[in-house]
């Protein structure tokens, strides 16, 4: 997964070899960061093993085998296989082997227009992009060529598949940013409507108090120990520096005594705490951090709380996050570019053709992996 974050984001070298090998041609520049393109929901990049054996589809002059789609969906779907019967397993499965089927798809009929696209000297340019590449892959593994080929190897290639799989994924890559230059100029009632609406879970900050107490059962002292007494016995040890955990170990009756009268950290706006407890907290969120109250009698027992943390929620206002606000809108106009650039190669496929041998897919599968579980 590591690589596939590595090779997600060569849309920027891409885009320079396409500026070095068309200066005369004029085509046009993606306008895309490494940042922006490493985002966008690319087919699925990885790795492009050899033709094997067994039913296969042919898209153009590649070939996608069974034993490649199975190898990208076995983490995934032999467990499940190993323990159903053959038609709750198709009905789970084929949606996935659709989804892989499509990206595989994909991939080879992008690869196929970026190479209608490209000029007739891009081979030399590119070939210089993916040396320059796998330069960086080795250096990443401290420049031991070794370990650098052990990598690869586990990605089910050589040093030969790997170039080839380096150089189509510049030059779709390439491609793919080229295409999706259009940016979008949005109205101010557009950027602050989708602030409103990312509002809570992007730009707000939760805020959230913790505490502990010591809870004192009156019920639970013997005759001779008067709660009053406990209670200003617990406050002298405090006021005279103890630990309020070990203090509260020693004396607290609640079910909290064990951890040292802490409670987990809530949200400031939660009801989620059970009473007392909740009670409690809305106290605690009055005091200063460090602050020891009490008692406090609720519900027949007498508290001595102790704040120790408390964060106040805030949010940022739409001024402040405009720019990152716009960002986002960009992005996702360069993602509805991406998905209708797309839709518009996947139509060329036979759908039939892909739905037999999904269905082909799952078929095997569950061969394999149902009999090799019994």
């Amino acid at each position: 997964m590591e690589y596939l974050y590595r090779v997600m984001g060569l849309a920027c070298l891409a885009g320079a070899v396409f500026l070095t090998a068309c200066n005369n041609n004029k085509l046009p520049q993606g306008k895309f960061s490494e940042e922006e393109m490493e985002s966008i929901p690319f087919a699925n990049k990885y790795e492009l093993p050899p033709a094997s054996g067994g039913m296969s589809l042919r898209i153009y002059s590649e070939t996608i085998t069974v034993d490649e789609i199975l190898g990208y969906a076995e983490q995934k779907l032999k467990p499940f296989a190993e323990k159903v019967d053959f038609d709750t397993f198709q009905t789970e499965a084929l949606p996935f082997i659709r989804e892989t089927l499509r990206g595989k798809v994909t991939d080879i009929l992008l690869y196929q227009e970026a190479r209608k696209s490209a000029p007739e000297n891009i081979d030399e340019s590119i070939n210089k992009a993916v040396e320059s590449e796998i330069a960086r892959f080795v250096a990443g593994y401290g420049n031991n060529y070794a370990l650098a080929e052990n990598a690869i190897k586990r990605m089910g290639m050589d040093w030969k598949s790997f170039r080839e799989y380096e150089k189509k994924l510049i030059l779709t890559q390439s491609y793919i940013s080229s295409t999706l230059k259009e940016e979008k100029r949005f109205a101010y009632r557009d950027l602050l409507d989708y602030y409103e609406s990312v509002k809570a879970e992007q730009f707000t900050k939760l805020g959230f108090v913790e505490f502990s107490i010591i809870d004192i059962d009156p019920d639970k002292l013997t005759a001779e120990q008067a709660p009053a007494e406990r209670i200003e016995e617990i406050l002298a040890k405090l006021n005279a520096g103890e630990d309020f955990a070990e203090v509260a170990k020693q004396y607290s009756h609640g079910p909290f005594a064990a951890t040292g009268g802490k409670l987990e950290p809530v949200s400031l706006d939660s009801d989620s705490l059970a009473e007392p407890y909740g009670t409690l907290a809305k106290e605690a969120q009055l005091m200063q951090p460090g602050q020891v109250k009490g008692p406090i009698e609720m519900q027949g027992h007498l508290f001595v709380l102790k704040l120790n943390q408390l964060e106040l929620g805030e949010s940022k206002s739409f001024e402040e996050v405009q720019h990152l606000v716009e960002q986002q809108l960009q992005f996702l106009h360069s993602q509805k570019q991406y998905l209708e650039l797309v839709q518009k190669l996947i139509v060329k496929a036979d759908f039939a053709q892909l739905e037999r041998f999904a269905q082909f897919c799952a078929q095997e599968a569950y061969n394999r992996w149902h009999d090799g579980a019994s």
